[in-house]
């Protein structure tokens, strides 16, 4: 027997959520991830719900997904949080796509995308404090901050943010979270000269983290 199903997606409590995530925040910047077609929701109407509520940021994972926003006409700050090699780098620089780097090598790739791009990479350097589930680890990153800093002097690259990713950030006082911050300040302290803005929150861990934070699909 056939037994179709479907779901309802309420956009007016996406942006009504997204609203209650603003105040929360205080006054740091509020980035809606739509990853994996806004996990299920649709990714181009919740971003466009979560922008009306108050966002000021989208975040996605692959360069297919940031790129079919800018198609669909949306033109607020897009941050790929996963570069992989070898991806359309190029295109997203000159689609004012803003991309992240876990690794010289990456920062290398990006700024000699950029040279394709005609235009400087807007580049956001990830560290791994704790969670390895990518970006630099504290003994390889002062390579990538030196990486990134040579290429902004050359004019390849302009070096937006340093953000992580909280292994337990939906769990409030999990003794990982402060661990993760002291990492998270030793390596600002070490990228201190490149002047990049501050992000480190993952969802849950917004509030007593540096701007932006990140929210994504959670309980509620």
């Amino acid at each position: 027997m056939d037994a179709p199903a479907e779901a309802q997606v309420d956009l007016g409590v996406v942006r009504d959520n997204v609203t209650g995530l603003r105040k929360h925040v205080g006054p740091a910047e509020l980035m809606a991830v739509v990853k994996s077609d806004a996990y299920g929701h649709g990714m181009i109407p919740v971003a466009r719900a979560a922008l009306a509520g108050g966002a000021g940021w989208l975040g996605v994972i692959r360069l297919d997904e940031a790129l079919a926003l800018r198609a669909a006409g949306l033109t607020a700050p897009v941050l790929c949080l996963m570069s992989v090699p070898g991806g359309p780098h190029a295109e997203a620089i000159r689609r004012d796509v803003d991309l992240a780097a876990g690794s010289a090598r990456m920062v290398a790739e990006l700024a000699a995308a950029a040279q394709q791009a005609g235009r400087p990479a807007r580049v956001h350097l990830k560290v791994d404090t704790g969670m390895s589930r990518g970006g630099a680890t504290m003994a390889d990153w002062p390579g990538v901050v030196a990486e990134a800093l040579a290429a902004q002097a050359a004019g390849h690259v302009t070096i937006v943010g340093i953000w992580s990713h909280l292994a337990c950030a939906d769990m409030p006082g999990h003794p990982s979270i402060n661990g993760q911050l002291t990492v998270f300040r030793e390596a600002l302290a070490l990228a201190e000269k490149a002047g990049a803005r501050r992000a480190a929150a993952a969802s849950w861990a917004c509030p007593p983290c540096p701007a932006p934070c990140r929210a994504g699909c959670g309980p509620r």
